[in-house]
């Protein structure tokens, strides 16, 4: 009988040609096998690595809806993408470090590389504000949602009612995309913040909404959305294409989208964050919370990431801008204690929705802030995958693994 042959880390990534992250990535999806290997280390199946790499090889197209299976029992859909690459050093959007994005660039700037726009698909949204602004008087878009509907849900009724003020909302001709996707990622950002459509900047109409008028703190919300903008096929990106793969129009898509961000193991996980850290304020609460926690049994929210093996990047990249320039706080004294307690009750590093927590308490933002500016910034991600989807032929039709009674 052959003996299977293994591989090290190294040695898998390299005949993929991915990071290390990725293929960490597929073995945890039960694309590729794994067995502990000397020390630490683990070996990867080589059978499983060379099976993978002939399908993606074979894939015609981004956004096929054909399977990709690691053996019989693993039916984990494998969708090709020019969007976004996960490395250990954090995601490149179309080959542009997203560490360098954040630096500078503009939520819209980030819009027109994801969405891989050659002209400006923002150049009319001040004359197009204007317009709404007249259609809004009577609430949105002629249907008027209770006052106390929260921040999704209305964001969700602004999507549906979108065919009252787009009559071609369906159109799906790609000279018309991506001017449908600028207006409804400002609609969006206005339905979020409550406040109307304007032509500004998107981190300055979030900043204006919430009280923060200090560069310092206007630069961390643009950093923050930017940072949010895509994270590959996430649960609600995979959404998003399932309705875009039917040929959904795009407000339909968003709205499936926003249909799985919503729960508490994805975009609203950052509520279950703050559930636990409101319990700490100096640092000496710090370890009292930590221990309770541990001895409960409970899991630690916002530390821990599927796709990283140490450390989220994007929760390194704010956490570090955020304590060189947020204003000083108690929070912000109390925050490297809370670091060291994850790593050391816990084995784990922050990740983003700690960072945007950490935001939040720092800058004094409203409760739902966090969530809001996944939110904002992830709609420039659904959007782009949405765009990417129209271009496949194929439905995406997953297979099922049947495990249920058999025929006699």
């Amino acid at each position: 009988m052959n003996s299977p042959v293994y591989l090290s880390a190294r040695e898998a990534a390299t005949e993929l040609g991915v990071q290390p992250a990725t293929l960490y990535a597929y073995v945890s999806r039960g694309l590729i096998r794994s067995t502990p290997g000397p020390g630490k280390q683990r070996r990867y199946d080589a059978s499983d690595v060379r099976a993978l790499q002939t399908r993606r090889d074979r894939d015609p197209a981004p956004g096929s809806g054909l399977m990709a299976r690691a053996d019989e029992a693993s039916a984990t859909p494998l969708l090709q993408t020019r969007l976004t690459m996960i490395t250990a050093d954090g995601p490149y959007y179309r080959g542009h470090a997203v560490a360098e994005l954040a630096q500078t660039s503009s939520l819209e700037a980030v819009a027109t590389l994801l969405w891989g726009a050659d002209q400006d698909p923002f150049a009319g949204i001040s004359e197009w504000s204007a317009e709404i602004a007249e259609v809004e008087t009577d609430g949105f878009f002629g249907f008027v949602a209770p006052e106390a509907l929260p921040p999704l849900e209305r964001l969700i009724c602004r999507f549906a009612t979108w065919p009252t003020v787009d009559r071609s909302a369906s159109a799906q001709a790609p000279n018309l995309l991506m001017e449908k996707g600028a207006r409804l990622l400002y609609a969006g950002v206005s339905a979020l913040v409550d406040q109307p459509i304007s032509q500004r900047p998107l981190h300055v109409q979030m900043a204006d909404a919430w009280g923060v008028e200090d560069a310092a703190g206007r630069d961390l919300i643009r950093a923050a959305l930017v940072l949010c903008a895509d994270h590959e096929l996430n649960t609600s990106a995979y959404a998003v294409r399932c309705a875009a793969s039917t040929r959904a129009p795009l407000h339909a898509c968003l709205i499936a989208g926003l249909g799985a961000f919503s729960g508490p193991r994805h975009g609203a996980h950052s509520d279950r964050v703050q559930a636990w850290l409101r319990d700490i304020d100096e640092p000496d609460t710090v370890d009292p919370v930590f221990a309770e926690r541990l001895n409960r049994g409970e899991d630690l929210p916002g530390f821990g990431h599927l796709l990283y093996e140490k450390a989220d990047p994007r929760a390194a990249m704010l956490l570090k801008r955020l304590q060189e320039t947020a204003p000083h706080s108690l929070f912000l004294q109390t925050m490297p204690y809370v670091l060291t307690a994850g790593r050391s009750y816990y084995g784990l590093s922050p990740n983003i929705d700690f960072a945007l927590v950490a935001l939040q308490r720092a800058l004094r933002l409203p409760k739902e802030a966090p969530k809001l500016l996944f939110c904002a910034g992830r709609l420039v991600g659904w959007i782009a995958h949405a765009l990417e989807q129209y271009q496949a032929k194929e439905q995406i039709r997953p297979r099922a693994n049947y495990i249920g009674p058999r025929p006699a």
